[in-house]
Parts: C-alpha cells; structure tokens; sequence
C-alpha cells in the first residue's frame, strides 16, 4: 500500500457519500412528493431503501478504516517514531470490501429508485364523490 491508496480511499469514501445524497434528493427519501401506490413496488422500495443504507454504511466503514489505517502504516507512521514505515499493511480485503459494497449500494440504489418510482407512477387519487349520495327518494 502507498500513499496514493490512502487518497484514493478517501476520494471514494467523497463520491460515495455525494451519490447517496444525490440518490436521496433524486428520490425525495420517501419524505416529499406525490403519496406512493400501496403495493409490490412499494414494499419493495422500502426493503431496497434500508439495504441500500446498510451497504452504503459498511461500504463507507471499509473504505474509512482502510485509508486511515494505511495512512498510519504509511505516510503518518513517522509522526509518531522514527523509524520509516515497515512493509506492513493492511489486510488485503478492506479496500475490495468496500469496493464490493459500493458496487452493491449503486446496484440497489438503481432498483430503489426504479420502483419508488413506479410506485409514485402508479398511484391514481379517487377523483370522484367521496361522501354519500343525496339523490331524490321516490
């Protein structure tokens, strides 16, 4: 690991956490817009909606805990001693984790914008009377 990994783990935790917002402006969060149609696309938004939080957090957590971990083993390490840095280094899989969920969290985040907008599509107010006719009795 170098120091450029160090960056580059730090630029996609940025771009991450910029695509999750952008996504969640994108779709309104559930929060805003027009009411959503009760049915399949709707529960399947919701279940899509919270795992594409859990992937984003443990894609964020992975990349997070890589580049600083890195940056200890690398560029900082000579802060705090003097001895220059050693070749240790991070378990391998942390950076590949994290690129993994963050392959996972835009593949979900796709399908969750897809069906809370269908859900959105779908939905059709009852424009008629609501309340009781009051017709003439004969």
């Amino acid at each position: 690991m170098t120091h450029i990994s160090t960056g580059l783990g730090v630029g996609a935790f940025l771009f991450l956490l910029a695509s999750q917002v952008l996504i969640m402006v994108a779709s309104s969060c559930f929060c805003c817009g027009k009411p959503l149609n009760p049915g399949g696309s709707r529960a399947l938004a919701v279940v899509l909606f919270i795992i594409c939080w859990v992937f984003f957090f443990i894609a964020e957590v992975c990349l997070l805990a890589g580049s600083v971990r890195n940056a200890y083993h690398t560029k900082y390490r000579t802060v705090f001693t003097e001895i220059p840095p050693s070749c240790q280094k991070i378990r391998k899989g942390v950076f590949a984790a994290g690129a993994a969920f963050v392959l996972f969290t835009g593949i979900v985040s796709e399908f969750y914008y897809i069906n809370l907008s269908r859900a959105r599509d779908r939905f059709q107010p009852y424009g008629g009377e609501t309340g009781i006719g009051m017709g003439t009795y004969k």
